[in-house]
């Protein structure tokens, strides 16, 4: 039977601390294993994998999709040292992003087939923390000229205010970073969260509400795109969710319209230095050259030496393509290209068919480390983990403890978003 009651007992205080710290720490820096850091995120996606092992309902069709994401990489590098193409990364490149690329796909994997997942306790809280703190930063910066609040949370994070690629400067124009790396990843935290509280108590304006705020206060495109992609799936079903969307729409644009439309410009003359451009339209060139010579993909690990390969590297001063799905295809050439168009495909297919929150989390894994993530970065996959559980748990509420036999025969079967029929035994 599916256990996914957030009152279950079972379900103990530490852990949904746990949860809740990871969010708000998610890139904390706790320490160093060699050159990687080592983060609270990463610290609570490893409990949180091994929690999620309590029980876990295997099926063919998932298992087989988990053997080949894991199982081709491998392939793909012992092809590629035998040829000694030129994109060959060393083995340990290969291991270290091999490593974290199977930890990604086991925890989201887990979030489809655990029976016992471990869910985000008080999503609403948790936004509303750290929109206090990136309120704060705007406000210091607008109000006092000063980014006092950013350099607060900078050592913990490890980010370089005065030489990174952030580039801040006083004035109200500024855009909060909260208790994250980026803007964009910080706009991604709380639209994650304002979903995640919709679907635990289906309060619209609510989720609307955060949602308005992460977008005044990060200015972040992809939070917009996520936001509306993700929200007319899980809003726009409903009267009063359609209302509070169409509602948000528009206070987005008479708000922060002007302000949106001033960074299109400014990415567009500057370019190299705009976190849109960097993730978004760079890497399409280096991508495209580089399937066409390596139509299989290339080995993970190699993704530096793509970006020098390419030029991508000089053009933007990043080491390396950090786009979820241009990772996808780097690392599984044309088959990365069919399974992202099948799932795009399926997501459609998921809304038509009313499975809305199976198609929001299809959708989410999708677009989520497009606009600011990794599937080699295990804090964004911990997110992504959340946000499926919550999906799961609002497409299949659990049923009681107790229940008679009688009334579970009596019960008519019911279609859910995934998984066998409501008062179907398992």
């Amino acid at each position: 039977m599916l256990r996914l009651d957030p009152a279950d007992p079972r379900e103990r205080v530490p852990l949904r601390l746990l949860a809740g710290a990871s969010v708000l720490g998610l890139y904390v820096r706790v320490g160093e294993v060699g050159s990687y850091a080592v983060t609270l995120g990463g610290l609570a996606a490893a409990v949180v994998l091994l929690v999620s092992l309590r029980e876990v309902r295997l099926s063919l069709a998932p298992l087989a999709i988990a053997a080949a994401l894991l199982l081709w990489p491998l392939l793909l590098f012992l092809g590629a040292s035998l040829a000694e193409t030129p994109l060959l990364p060393t083995a340990d490149a290969f291991l270290q992003s091999y490593a974290l690329w199977a930890a990604s796909v086991v925890l989201i994997g887990l979030a489809f087939l655990s029976n016992r997942p471990l869910q985000l306790p008080a999503p609403f809280a948790l936004a509303s923390m750290i929109l206090l703190v990136a309120g704060a930063q705007w406000l210091m910066a607008g109000l006092a000229g000063t980014l006092a609040g950013f350099e607060l949370v900078a050592p913990l994070l490890g980010i370089d205010l005065v030489h990174g690629y952030l580039r801040m400067e006083p004035g109200w124009g500024v855009r909060a970073i909260g208790l994250y790396y980026e803007p964009s990843m910080c706009g991604r935290v709380l639209g994650t969260l304002a979903f995640i509280d919709f679907l635990q108590h289906r309060r619209a304006v609510r989720a609307a509400g955060v949602l308005l705020a992460a977008l005044l206060l990060t200015q972040s495109l992809g939070l917009l795109v996520l936001a509306a992609a993700i929200g007319m799936i899980l809003l726009g079903r409903s009267r009063r969710g359609a209302l509070a969307l169409a509602s948000l729409t528009v206070l987005v644009a008479g708000v922060q319209g002007a302000a949106f439309e001033q960074r299109l410009r400014n990415d567009a003359a500057v370019q190299a230095e705009a976190s849109t451009y960097r993730r978004t339209v760079a890497p399409l060139t280096p991508v495209v050259e580089t399937l066409a010579a390596n139509p299989a993909g290339v080995a993970i690990g190699a993704a530096e030496l793509v970006a020098d390969a390419t030029g991508y590297a000089e053009r933007t001063g990043e080491a390396k393509i950090t786009n979820g799905i241009y990772e996808v295809l780097l690392y599984f050439g044309v088959l990365g290209v069919a399974a992202l168009a099948a799932a795009f495909v399926g997501v459609a297919a998921l809304v038509f068919s009313g499975r809305r929150e199976a198609a929001a989390a299809l959708l989410y894994l999708l677009l989520s480390t497009a606009i600011s993530g990794s599937f080699l970065s295990i804090e964004s996959s911990l997110l992504t983990y959340y946000f499926i559980v919550a999906c799961r748990t609002a497409a299949r509420p659990a049923r009681p403890a107790v229940e008679s036999c009688a009334a579970t025969e009596a019960a008519p079967a019911r279609r859910p978003a995934w998984g066998r029929p409501a008062g179907v035994l398992l």
